[in-house]
């Protein structure tokens, strides 16, 4: 009797297994295994999020990740990611500061306390995001203006001191939303001033909106693009509404910029974290298997999604 129930069991389970209506299988690796998310959305914030830090370290660690960055658009994360270590070793965490207006916009005091912060785990600083001129006129008015840079092409005085505490710290550079002319701008400055890692913040959607000649420009300066999970669901059909005002780019995009710049210029990660969204490793996963649909090989996600994230963070 017992064996007839156990045989049934197992038909019946691979039926399931064999059926398309089912999700499959989990798998036995994570296909995150070792990736570092190096922009990720979590608790405590002013916008609405799904996790909070100590939730997503625990979850990134439980799928293998190597680590997470955490990014705020209003506050630093440098002391927020000391205390996740804290309670969740085994997991790689860092933050930084965002130079919108709550910090006092390009402000040399923030970054410079930033990283001091105890733990060491301050490490990125991001140009304006949602106050930047660029968003501001793209998602508002035209006529709106908001924080710039380098109006003109030139690096205004505020933003090369910054420069300077990052040449210097070593930390890392991320463009956040300004103007394409002002990012060539800054990681030219940024270079000349011995700035060793830069990232262009989801550089080919429409915001910040590079061309892809600006794009070959950055990284020909050697500046790193990363490409956002999110923006594989944005576009006029996207699930969020916020998303319908973004432009889609996906793994095609990615695929085609491999071929364009390298593997070694791009970033893939999550900016994950908004409320009824899937969750950060879910995405993470969710991308690696679109890049290996449109042909991506192991060995390049490899470098997108762990090696280039590993080098711009300053781990071996």
């Amino acid at each position: 009797m017992k064996t007839t129930f156990f045989l049934a069991c197992a038909f019946l389970s691979t039926q399931a297994f064999g059926q398309a209506a089912f999700p499959p299988p989990p798998p036995k690796v994570s296909p995150a295994l070792g990736v570092i998310d190096m922009h990720t959305h979590t608790h405590p914030d002013v916008f609405g999020r799904n996790m909070d830090d100590v939730d997503l370290a625990t979850l990134a660690k439980a799928r293998g990740m190597r680590g997470i960055v955490i990014k705020n658009h209003i506050s630093e994360t440098a002391s927020r990611a000391a205390l996740t270590m804290k309670a969740v070793p085994g997991i790689e965490v860092f933050g930084g500061i965002v130079l919108n207006n709550a910090v006092g916009g390009i402000n040399p005091a923030a970054v410079e306390w930033m990283h001091r912060f105890y733990g060491s785990r301050g490490k990125v600083v991001w140009l304006p995001t949602f106050e930047s001129d660029k968003h501001v006129k793209t998602f508002g008015k035209p006529d709106a203006k908001g924080i710039v840079v380098a109006p003109g092409g030139k690096v205004i005085p505020e933003m090369e001191e910054i420069l300077k505490i990052i040449a210097r710290e070593n930390l890392l550079l991320a463009t956040g939303h300004v103007h394409p002319e002002e990012i060539l701008a800054v990681v030219r400055r940024g270079r000349e001033l011995g700035v060793e890692n830069m990232l262009v913040t989801h550089g080919l959607t429409n915001v910040p909106g590079l061309t892809m000649a600006q794009a070959r420009q950055v990284v020909q300066m050697g500046a790193v693009i990363e490409v956002c999970f999110l923006q594989f669901q944005a576009g006029p059909n996207a699930p969020l509404a916020f998303l319908t005002h973004w432009t889609q780019i996906n793994a095609k995009h990615i695929a085609q910029a491999v071929k364009e710049f390298g593997a070694q210029s791009l970033v893939v990660s999550s900016d994950l974290g908004q409320s009824t969204n899937m969750v950060h490793p879910d995405g993470i996963e969710a991308a690696i298997g679109a890049m290996k649909r449109e042909g991506i090989s192991d060995a390049d996600i490899d470098l997108m999604m762990r090696k280039n994230p590993a080098r711009l963070l300053g781990l071996n």
